[in-house]
C-alpha cells in the first residue's frame, strides 16, 4: 500500500510541478474571468486538478517525513483531503473504510461528499451560463456588425477569440465533471455489492448528471451558433 500511495504522490509532484510551470502564464489565455477566477469552476478543470494534487502532496510529504507510526495511512488521507474522489474511486473508498467503523457511517459521509460536490457543480454551472449568455449576444452583435459592415475583422477576430477560448475552457471542465460523476458512480456500486442501501446516494448522482447534462446543453447550443458565424 505504502509504494502505491509513494507512486501516486511523484506522480502528483509531477503535475504539480508542470502546473507551477505552465500556471505563471496564466493557462486561462483569454478565458472569461468569470470563469477563470471562479473557484468552483476551476475546480472541475485540469488546472484545478492540479492545484489539488499539488495540496494532496504538499500534505503526502509531510506525512513521508513525519514521525506517524502508519505513514501509508496519513498519506492516503492527505491525499484523498485534497482531491477528493477526483484521486479515484478506490483511494476514496479505502479512507473512507479507514476513517469510519461501520458501512453506515462510510455511505452518510459518502452522500454528503457528492451533496457538496453538486454544490459546486450547481454553483460552477450558474457562472458558466452567465458567460455562455454574455458569448451568445456577443455572436448576435457580431453577426449584425458583420452583416452591416461596420466592424474590422479584426476586431471580430479578437472577439471570436475570447468565445472560442471560453467554449474551450468549459468543455474541459464538464469532461472533468462526467470523470467525477462516473468515479461517483463506482463508488455507490462497490457500497452496493458490499450491503449498503445506495438509494440516496445514486438520486444524489443522478442529480449530478442532470446538472452536468443541462450546462453540456447550454455549451452545445452556444457551440452550434459559434461555428453558425462564418468569419473571413
Amino acid at each position: 500500500m505504502l509504494k502505491v500511495i509513494r507512486t501516486a504522490v511523484i506522480a502528483g509532484m509531477m503535475v504539480f510541478l508542470a502546473g507551477c510551470q505552465n500556471g505563471s502564464t496564466g493557462s486561462s489565455g483569454g478565458v472569461d474571468p468569470r470563469l477563470a477566477n471562479n473557484q468552483d469552476v476551476e475546480f472541475f478543470n485540469k488546472s484545478g486538478w492540479q492545484a489539488c494534487a499539488g495540496g494532496a502532496v504538499i500534505g503526502a510529504l509531510a506525512c513521508a517525513v513525519s514521525n506517524s507510526s502508519n505513514k501509508a495511512v496519513c498519506m492516503a488521507a492527505a491525499a484523498i483531503a485534497g482531491c477528493g474522489v477526483g484521486m479515484g474511486a478506490n483511494a476514496y473508498l479505502d479512507n473512507q473504510r479507514k476513517k469510519y467503523a461501520s458501512q453506515e457511517l462510510q455511505l452518510n459521509a459518502t452522500i454528503k461528499d457528492v451533496e457538496a460536490e453538486n454544490k459546486r457543480i450547481q454553483n460552477a454551472t450558474s457562472v458558466a451560463k452567465s458567460v455562455i449568455d454574455s458569448d451568445k449576444k456577443t455572436l448576435a452583435q457580431i453577426e449584425k456588425d458583420m452583416a452591416a459592415n461596420t466592424v474590422t475583422n479584426d476586431a471580430v477576430q479578437m472577439q471570436i477569440k475570447g468565445v472560442d477560448a471560453n467554449i474551450a475552457y468549459l468543455r474541459g471542465t464538464i469532461t472533468d465533471m462526467k470523470k467525477h460523476e462516473k468515479q461517483w458512480q463506482d463508488v455507490s456500486a462497490d457500497m452496493s455489492k458490499s450491503g449498503s442501501d445506495t438509494q440516496n446516494l445514486d438520486s444524489e448522482i443522478a442529480l449530478m448528471r442532470d446538472k452536468i447534462g443541462s450546462l453540456q446543453g447550454e455549451l452545445d447550443s452556444l457551440y452550434t451558433q459559434r461555428t453558425a458565424l462564418k468569419v473571413g
